[in-house]
């Protein structure tokens, strides 16, 4: 039995747009709970952040204070184990305590890390922190506020 052009060409002529459209939403979906499974999956695997990825959150925290707010800002460290955060006003911004093991050590060239308004350092030094995992060593630079991790 002879076809006509136009049957072949029924028979060759795919998906229609409603068909595409419905295939596109079930592989959207299977993939959106798959991901939101993943996703609450790694959060729930989260421990302690690290003592020196803290810290440098903690750092770029005060500097951004002190850019967005336009006030001079500085984190001090204590002897007892703690550093304060604090604004120009001597609004404490947060306090926390050095994790077991960890402490400043005598040899570092300063005590505290201070940003003026624009940002920028007050003063240079470095910072030694003995950790039961090795030395950390933070180096402040004068002027544009760069903080450097020597770990």
């Amino acid at each position: 039995m002879a076809r006509s052009a136009f049957q072949t060409l029924n028979l060759a002529r795919g998906f229609t747009f409603t068909e595409m459209l419905l295939v596109l939403a079930i592989a959207m979906a299977v993939t959106g709970v798959g991901y939101a499974a993943a996703a609450s999956k790694a959060l729930q695997d989260t421990g302690p952040i690290p003592f020196e990825d803290q810290l440098k959150l903690d750092i770029q925290a005060i500097q951004l204070h002190a850019v967005a707010h336009e006030e001079y800002t500085k984190i001090v460290f204590l002897n007892e184990g703690i550093y304060v955060a604090t604004g120009a006003g001597s609004d404490i911004l947060f306090r926390r305590r050095l994790p077991e093991g960890v402490f400043l050590s005598e040899f570092s060239t300063l005590k505290q890390v201070e940003f003026t308004k624009l940002g920028s350092a007050r003063a240079f030094g470095t910072l030694h922190f003995h950790t039961p995992e090795g030395e950390i060593r933070v180096i402040v630079h004068i002027g544009k506020g760069r903080v450097t991790f020597v770990l």
